[in-house]
């Protein structure tokens, strides 16, 4: 039987992001224990229904109904019509607002001819600094979650899309870009529009084709829930902050879900010299491996119970995450008493 050293930890999981509200914790007691041009701009026009069986997704869904208003919006530019085609059945399934980004001076034809070189788009495209003017004006106040939708244009976002993330703070959302186009992926675009704003949780983008299914979109939207909330996913050890790598299974699933409507404070106890374990109050699902632990490793013991390693052991353990940012030392030292917080 594990042995309690005389100081505690506290160990509270909370996810915590903009339309989640706050709650008291529950307490559980604890046992011991790029590429070059291809193709002419792609946004070619398609006819494309709205989906029969538009749904939000849990947490938007979640969001929205805390915040008593919709945090969810669907921002996209489109030439042609193809992206905003696929906005508009994102923004059905997801239930959010959908807004277009549109340009001063609109994209004609003989604009995105990809035959000539001398068009207005290819001058665009070919001028890192290019910033054409938006007409309309789009406010994000009050969403949580934008969805960001735009053509490819010869292997890039259109410099439009540039002008929209540089005039915007992000600060506080999740950004998920989408792209479309006949045959070049989203490439490098998703990254320089996330470096262009400088702010924001931006997630991986994906690239649709202009006749993408309900059932790609919606999978895709479920992954993207997933992935935001693995990102947004915090912990914080004595009121300070620290990296976590997150593990994508089914264990750290079980703990997002654990955590989502209130907090969880979990009472830690060393052991051993080398960890701080505590119960979670719940079996979570386990997948266990034998493994030699390292410090800043975060596992799951017996289905049941929270292991934060300072030090190593070996046993058979479910991996949930590693802590990226502090040295052996460093943790030694932020493990040795005190509260443990970890937030979404």
């Amino acid at each position: 039987m594990k042995k309690r050293m005389a100081a505690c930890l506290l160990l509270a999981f909370v996810l915590v992001g903009a339309g989640c509200g706050s709650a008291s914790a529950r307490t559980a007691s604890a046992p011991a224990p790029t590429e070059a041009p291809e193709k002419p701009p792609e946004d070619t026009s398609v006819s494309v229904q709205e989906p029969e069986a538009a749904k939000q997704t849990g947490f938007e869904k979640a969001e929205a109904e805390s915040a008593g208003s919709n945090t969810v919006l669907v921002v996209c530019f489109s030439a042609t019509g193809t992206t905003r085609g696929v906005a508009e059945k994102i923004a059905a399934f997801t239930g959010a607002d959908l807004e277009e980004i549109v340009p001063v001076q609109p994209y004609t034809a003989e604009d995105l001819n990809y035959n000539d070189r001398s068009t207005r788009a290819t001058a665009e495209q070919n001028t890192r600094d290019a910033r054409p003017e938006i007409a309309n004006e789009i406010s994000l106040d009050g969403y949580s979650t934008v969805y960001l939708g735009y053509p490819i244009w010869w292997g890039q976002a259109p410099r439009i899309m540039s002008t929209f993330v540089e005039s915007h703070d992000f600060t506080g959302m999740t950004v998920i870009p989408f792209c479309t186009s006949g045959s070049s992926d989203i490439g490098q675009s998703d990254d320089a529009l996330a470096g262009q704003a400088g702010s924001g949780n931006w997630l991986q983008g994906r690239r649709f084709h202009a006749a993408v299914s309900d059932n790609e979109l919606q999978t895709w939207i479920s992954e993207a829930e997933n992935m935001n909330m693995e990102k947004s996913l915090h912990l914080v050890i004595n009121g300070m902050e620290v990296a976590v790598n997150w593990e994508s299974n089914e264990s750290v699933d079980a703990v997002i879900e654990l955590v989502r409507s209130e907090p969880l404070t979990v009472q830690m106890s060393m052991y051993g010299g080398f960890e701080q374990v505590g119960s979670l109050g719940a079996s979570l699902p386990r997948n266990d491996v034998q493994t030699t632990t390292q410090s800043g490793d975060i596992v799951l013991y017996s289905g049941n119970q929270i292991v934060v390693f300072y030090g190593s052991n070996s046993w058979a353990y479910t991996r949930l995450g590693r802590i990226a940012d502090k040295s052996a030392a460093e943790l030694t030292e932020l493990l040795g008493s005190g509260d443990v917080i970890m937030s979404r």
